[in-house]
């Protein structure tokens, strides 16, 4: 029944997860090149914001420091995604996208930790 609740936060992260590889999966040449170098580092920056939060409310009452796990977890990710993105043609990994995913998921994880406190 997880899969039918479209209003599950879990939902919402891990399709968020899904998209970020779906984007990660375009090949190089059939970027658009407004986003080739310009934007880059802001769109990871924003990206992995986002994904900071859908990950905090899905997952803060289920650990005691939920932020720790999620911004952990999405380091990792942002390393997995730059692995998958090796093996797709005209795309490069980079270690400043995972520092900019790491500052990203920082970013969204504390909005996420204060909104969701200054509710309680």
């Amino acid at each position: 029944m997880l899969f039918l609740d479209m209003k599950n936060p879990k939902i919402h992260f891990f399709g968020f997860l899904a998209l970020i590889l779906l984007g990660s999966s375009i090949p190089g040449d059939s970027m658009p090149p407004v986003l080739a170098l310009t934007w880059d580092k802001l769109l990871h920056v924003v990206e992995y914001s986002i994904l900071g939060w859908l990950g905090y409310r899905a997952y803060y009452s289920a650990y005691q420091k939920p932020i720790v796990y999620i911004i952990i977890f999405g380091i990792m990710f942002g390393c997995i995604d730059e692995s998958w993105q090796s093996m797709i043609p005209g795309r490069f990994p980079s270690h400043y996208d995972v520092f900019a995913d790491g500052i990203g998921v920082i970013c969204g994880a504390m909005t996420g930790s204060f909104l969701y406190k200054k509710s309680k």
